[in-house]
């Protein structure tokens, strides 16, 4: 048995080191030892079509820039501060709103305000997670990290699934198709 996971071991890592798998560390992208650019992460994802991969690349494109200036941070702190009991009141305005939709029985209004209920709900827990995040740079950059390291996950798995690259492939096409 030993001998069987020792093969299976020395094969995995094998097969792992022939691929040009992508890592993060401390703000670097590296492939095979080389630092790459966040634009080569981004050809990396579109080549093997990774789900989203604009969405991604956009989300960690903008945590950066706001970790990067720190008026933006504050910007931020500021509107989520001032966010808060504005949402805050909206949750109870609705609240009450749902409950007297509730009496009257219209179904259009009772989703309405059951809906706008629970955005603003999500928006007061939300904000102050978002003031938190973005108060010290530190946190800023653990939260670039986590989005960094999920990214690089995500392309890894695609690399290693052998992901269909985005290059035309040399396919035999029938005469009767042409």
């Amino acid at each position: 048995m030993k001998l069987l996971t020792t093969i299976a071991a020395v094969l995995i890592s094998i097969s792992a080191f022939s691929q040009d798998l992508v890592e993060y560390d401390n703000g670097t992208f590296t492939q095979n030892g080389e630092e790459i650019s966040i634009d080569r992460v981004g050809e990396l994802m579109k080549q093997y079509r990774v789900p989203f991969y604009r969405r991604r690349l956009a989300g960690v494109i903008t945590q950066r820039k706001n970790c990067e200036n720190e008026f933006r941070r504050i910007g931020i702190i500021t509107g989520t501060v001032i966010g808060t009991p504005i949402s805050a009141a909206g949750t109870a305005l609705f609240g009450f709103l749902t409950l007297w939709s509730l009496e009257d029985g219209e179904m259009d209004a009772i989703v309405a305000a059951g809906s706008f209920t629970a955005v603003s709900g999500f928006l007061t827990a939300y904000c102050p997670y978002l003031a938190y995040v973005h108060s010290t740079k530190g946190r800023c950059q653990n939260k670039v990290d986590k989005l960094c390291e999920t990214l690089v996950d995500k392309i890894n798995q695609a690399i290693a699934a052998g992901g269909q690259s985005s290059q035309p492939s040399n396919t035999y096409i029938h005469e009767s198709f042409k």
